[in-house]
């Protein structure tokens, strides 16, 4: 097991869910959030709170430098067939290795005067979030 340095990382978003994912080129940084349900059972005399679990869910982000010839992120964010594939590569010289799922992504492009034009793109995502 190795800690990596994020330079390597990679990300690759399908337009439909049964169509093929493609890599975003211009992706530099991107995130994957597990959360739980919970529902308190403490009762009275307890000290401490108590908790059950419940469901689990996830969501990713991901910010990329737009590139005009690149229409990825645009139509998974517009197709509204359902879900969306989603591959996250915490280094590409490692294909073994990735967090795959479906997801539905919102996205937003942000234009200042002084800087790059950026996409970032929010999923929520829908079932099961895999390690492979």
């Amino acid at each position: 097991m190795a800690t990596l340095h994020g330079y390597n990382g990679m990300i690759y978003l399908g337009a439909t869910s049964g169509g093929a994912a493609a890599v975003i080129t211009e992706a530099y940084r991107w995130s994957v959030d597990v959360d739980r349900d919970t529902s308190e059972d403490s009762a009275f005399g307890d000290t401490w709170k108590t908790f059950l679990s419940g469901m689990l869910s996830w969501s990713m982000s991901a910010t990329f430098n737009h590139d005009t010839a690149e229409a990825i992120p645009f139509n998974a964010a517009t197709q509204l067939a359902g879900t969306v594939r989603v591959y996250l590569y915490p280094n590409r010289a490692t294909t073994t290795q990735y967090y795959y799922g479906f997801c539905y992504p919102k996205l937003s492009v942000e234009v200042a005067k002084d800087g790059t034009v950026t996409g970032t793109m929010e999923a929520q995502g829908s079932g099961q979030l895999a390690l492979n």
